[in-house]
């Protein structure tokens, strides 16, 4: 080569860097149920900043820098290319933590990894573990790793910089510990600036949206050039999931400053390619502010081991959700780097990066190393060599070549000596997976039905999913696969009984059926039929889907009968069948340990921490080894649960002293003393058990979430041991989330007024509510009155009082509230409707004019009190007279005050404000009542995929007021075949068929909230109630209006 390396070797050393931090605090105890429990919210956010040294694993080589951050989810928080001090990834250099994630807390910028549920994985925002190494091959690397509580899988990134090279790479490993599918949600974040005339060049023909609707791509149906980030300037939020080309790439570029950034991983371990731009209407940049301070707007480029991240729409198409099977793991590795000086970005891989460019009708191809390179770079056009150069440079070092004549991108494949890295061709065939599922496909159907049910269960939606399988067996009692869907959510909810009477039904059809022998041998092991347990799992280990999870159950099983020998040998098969298993290889150390193999085992523990080195079994076991106390295993988020699940894996193999040992290292938690109590009560330690219950029985039940299935079991224990309300508080949060509610609120019930902690009485007045049981409004006083200066008892409140529509005492609770927390903006909110509904009307524009906001994307709330506070204030005016007043309302409920937390998007329908100002306007004024009449009834011309609702009400009226019932025709058929079950709707029909009494009975009754899911934008028809006002108040005149529609 003509250089030799100047640099022997990478660094990586912690730094402390100075940032400017708005912190987030406010931890909820109260327990957030469904699909993120066992986590809490935090409700705390502010726009006061101060300086923080943040402690950050810094990583560099020659070309590139890299800082790490560990306390804010391990993310890679921002990335340098050396000689051009150029961001590849943003860094941001304020921390400003908003209302995002579904936890609450969330930064912008940098590299974030999601693993478990949805995005933003619940650990974005909190400590994980890491860990340094310097590697023998000059590389250095850094490991971050946590654990998903909800789903008990276990997640670890290898962060790796070369020597030598302008890249790092990410290695992942995803292990699901569980002996129950989990769902499978992965994708990484990257954040990246927007100015410079940013393209991205993401290889595909078309866009998937979170509902799986297949797009076009790079061009939109409007031929607008979206690869683009400034033909965006449209519609709101976007997130173009790019779909349908075999490749192993995608990149950005920075047109005006000649500079890029490129992802390279394999097609089999990432096809999912996504890209987010918040909108550049004031709706989307308004977060440029709420995020940064001084970095600029950002977007997101993605790569996810799904084609999309997929909503329950998703369900309907092919783009489905998917489960983790029990015990297995993933791993998956890319390589990130910048390009510079290329003129704009073909192609990128960890070896270089090119751009074929064309001028005066000839090509050159552009090249960016990102590796030290001395080969022959070789270009063939339809496999016919048309250029062969010695290639000698070093990273980040650019180099040209004319090629002999224009061709295009398709046509060419790139070789370095004989190793194809770019084939245009097979990159640019559009592939022929269907985006469409085959119309003639029964979606009614049995198999359908089930087909439903599994995606609810692979989204955590288990109520739902049970009602699904439930109606799917009401059509076939025996359809198999509803059988055991169904069982699999019983053993979830610990129901064994009923659960094995539907695999047992399974069984009478198949008994080979793979699911359902596994989850036999699951509840005979629960059940204590062992036999039938062994027999069940056998089975299962015939089919490639459970074998590996078979084994591991089998070599358990012989462990707690003392069979080691046995046990090895389905170690060793469940081994064969995964070798990276990570419970395979754990129940290996341990039958070496058992057998008093301790060389093998030393062997087997020191591999581990090699491959995990943040590995808690392994360092458990090097300590127990040496004889050493157990350090500090974890310094994540909610330590206290890694020791507890350490321990259970030990307590599922009877091995109680080492689970007891464990727990003697973890933190002081309720629940650590209660699995004690219940260790020495299983290993016959009955002098300890008392003192020790007593311990748990005054222990802090802030939270405290138990959530595993052997919590329950030992909660069970302890309620029975001794009379305590916190025991049964903990069992009735764990019964609540395994959808055992009626069990639940007895529990609740027999604490009486026992209780003297707040969040007991909001969960049981919750759960009261949810059952349609009495003594709600009597739990939340008493939650209250134990804590009158907590903002969330103020809140819970007043919200039953609004939601009872009892607005004078939501009013007097709130009013009260607010003024002890006058920077609670929930409260502030609160505060605004209730002087709303009250009709204080000015005394709540004057509060929410000098309020300030911080908002959870796409919050709504307080543009919505804005607007609606101004359309009853000009009703007012309208009714008594006064139109200046009234324009002037109107006028300030079409505005976005950012203060209120949210910006104005590209789009608005004010068809309520302009029908409004219309009724304000004088009858001279022919004119402007004309416009503005046009405007309302050409709506639907414009805006055909905007929601139907109510404003579509004033467009139908006033057209058939013109004599266009033909156009009012076609938007009502139209309304009613988008929601036909709409309130709104059938209030509309009642008016045009003129039936009073219907007109008066809908309009009594209240518009039922649909349940908004993760990513679906909610539609709230929130002009409603002002229409019915507008037709009580008989501002709905026909000889208003006729003349000026002409």
């Amino acid at each position: 080569m003509k250089y030799i390396n100047t640099i022997e070797k990478a660094s990586i050393k912690k730094e402390l860097v100075s940032l400017k931090t708005y912190p987030y605090s406010d931890p909820s105890p109260i327990p957030e149920f469904g699909r993120l429990y066992p986590y809490n919210r935090f409700d705390g956010y502010t726009n006061k900043s101060y300086d923080k040294d943040w402690e950050m694993i810094v990583m560099e080589n020659e070309h590139i820098k890299i800082w790490i951050n560990p306390a804010v989810g391990g993310k890679i928080w921002g990335a340098i290319e050396k000689s051009t001090a150029e961001e590849f990834i943003y860094f941001n250099h304020t921390v400003k933590f908003r209302d995002v994630a579904m936890r609450g807390p969330w930064t912008s910028g940098g590299m974030e990894i999601n693993m478990g549920i949805i995005g933003h994985t619940p650990s974005c925002s909190a400590p994980v573990d890491y860990k340094m190494i310097e590697n023998e091959d000059g590389s250095v690397s850094c490991f971050i790793g946590a654990t998903d509580w909800p789903s008990r899988t276990e997640w670890r990134v290898e962060i790796n910089l070369p020597k030598d090279t302008a890249y790092f790479s990410t290695k992942s490993w995803w292990h699901n510990n569980s002996c129950m599918p989990q769902s499978y949600y992965q994708w990484n974040n990257v954040g990246i600036k927007t100015s410079g005339n940013l393209e991205y060049v993401y290889p595909g023909q078309q866009r998937l949206g979170h509902d799986g609707t297949a797009l076009n791509w790079p061009e939109d149906e409007e031929n607008r050039k979206i690869s683009f980030y400034n033909q965006n300037d449209y519609g709101e939020y976007k997130s173009y999931h790019v779909f349908g080309a075999y490749s192993d790439f995608w990149g950005c570029y920075w047109h005006d400053q000649q500079f890029g950034m490129g992802h390279s991983a394999a097609y089999d371990e990432k096809p999912g390619k996504k890209i987010w731009i918040w909108g550049l209407s004031r709706y989307g940049m308004i977060w440029e502010d709420l995020l940064t301070d001084t970095d600029g707007q950002y977007t997101e480029v993605q790569s996810g081991r799904l084609f999309n991240q997929s909503v329950a729409a998703s369900s309907k198409t092919p783009f489905k959700h998917r489960s983790f099977l029990p015990y297995t793991y993933d791993t998956w590795e890319e390589h990130w780097f910048p390009v510079k000086n290329t003129g704009g970005l073909t192609y990128g891989n960890r070896q270089l990066s090119f751009y074929i460019s064309s001028q005066n009708g000839r090509n050159k191809i552009n090249i960016c190393a990102n590796k030290p390179l001395s080969q022959t770079f070789r270009v063939l056009h339809y496999q016919k060599e048309i250029l062969a150069e010695k290639i000698d440079l070093r990273a980040m070092e650019n180099c040209s070549f004319t090629l002999p004549f224009a061709m295009q991108e398709k046509e060419v494949q790139v070789f370095l000596d004989q190793t194809m890295i770019y084939n245009g061709l097979e990159q640019h065939t559009a592939l022929k997976r269907p985006t469409k599922t085959n119309p003639a496909y029964d979606s009614e159907s049995v198999q359908a039905c089930c087909i439903q049910a599994k995606e609810w269960e692979r989204q955590r939606f288990f109520d739902r999913a049970i009602d699904q399988y439930l109606l799917c067996l009401q059509q076939d009692p025996f359809f198999m696969e509803a059988l055991s869907g169904l069982a699999g959510l019983y053993f979830r909810q610990m129901k064994y009984e009923e659960a094995l009477h539907l695999i047992i039904d399974v069984l009478s059809v198949d008994t080979y059926h793979p699911e359902a022998n596994y989850l036999y041998g699951l509840l005979n092991d629960r059940l204590q039929n062992m036999a039938d347990a062994k027999d069940g799992f056998s089975i299962a280990s015939q089919s490639l889907e459970f074998r590996a999870a078979a084994f591991i159950e089998l070599a358990k099983i012989n462990i707690r009968e003392g069979q080691v020998d046995k046990a090895y040998d389905y170690v060793k098969k469940a081994q064969q069948y995964g070798p990276g298993n990570l419970q395979a290889l754990y129940l290996s150390i341990i039958v070496h340990k058992l057998k008093g193999t301790n060389e093998e085992a030393m062997r087997l523990i020191k591999e581990l921490l090699i491959s995990d080195p943040l590995n808690y079994l392994a360092k458990y076991e090097l300590a127990q080894a040496k004889q050493l106390p157990v350090n500090r295993l974890t310094e994540s988020e909610m330590p206290y649960e890694t020791y507890i699940e350490l321990a259970a894996f030990y307590y599922n193999l009877n091995l109680h002293q080492d689970a007891l040992q464990i727990l003697d290292a973890a933190p002081d938690y309720a629940m650590v003393h209660l699995w004690k109590a219940y260790l020495y009560s299983v290993s016959g330690a009955v002098k300890k058990i008392k003192p020790t219950l007593d311990l748990a029985a005054s222990s802090s039940p802030e939270f405290v979430f138990p959530h595993r299935e052997e919590d329950v079991n030992v909660l069970y224990w302890a309620v029975a041991k001794q009379e305590e309300w916190k025991f049964k508080y903990y069992l009735a949060m764990a019964y609540i989330q395994n959808l055992r509610k009626d069990e639940a609120l007895s529990l609740l019930n027999s604490c009486r007024q026992l209780p003297d902690f707040y969040p007991f009485y909001i969960v049981r007045a919750n759960l009261k509510k949810e059952l349609e049981q009495e003594g709600c409004l009597q739990d939340l006083k008493q939650a209250f009155a134990l804590a009158p200066n907590e903002w969330r008892t103020i809140l819970g409140l007043s919200k039953y009082h609004a939601e009872n529509e009892n607005w004078n005492l939501a009013l007097q609770v709130t009013k009260k509230g607010y003024k002890q927390h006058p920077d609670n903006y929930y409260l502030g909110l609160k505060l605004a409707r209730c002087f709303m509904y009250t009709q204080n009307l000015e005394q709540g524009i004057a509060l929410m004019a000098n309020m300030t906001v911080l908002p959870n994307e796409g919050a709504s709330e307080g543009r919505n009190s804005w607007r609606e506070t101004h359309l009853l204030a000009a009703m007012k005016g309208i009714i008594t007279g006064d139109r200046e007043k009234a324009i002037a309302h109107i006028g300030l409920a079409r505005t976005w005050p950012e203060n209120m937390g949210i910006g104005k998007p590209h789009h608005v329908d004010e068809r309520l404000e302009d029908y409004m100002e219309l009724i304000c306007m004088e009858q001279g004024n022919i004119s402007e009542r004309r416009a503005l009449t046009r405007k309302i009834v050409d709506y639907r011309k414009h805006y055909q995929h905007s929601p139907y609702g109510s404003t579509d009400f004033l467009s139908i009226l006033l057209l058939k007021q013109s004599g266009d019932t033909a156009e009012a025709g076609k938007i009502l058929a139209d309304w009613l075949k988008a929601d036909p079950l709409a309130l709104p709707l059938k209030w509309c029909q009642a008016f045009f068929k003129g039936v009073q009494h219907e007109i008066e009975a809908i309009s009594k009754l209240r518009i039922v909230r649909k349940e908004v899911l993760p990513y679906e934008l909610p539609f709230e028809d929130r002009s409603f109630r002002f229409i019915k006002q507008l037709y009580t108040n008989g501002l709905l005149n026909k000889q208003e209006h006729l003349a000026i529609t002409t």
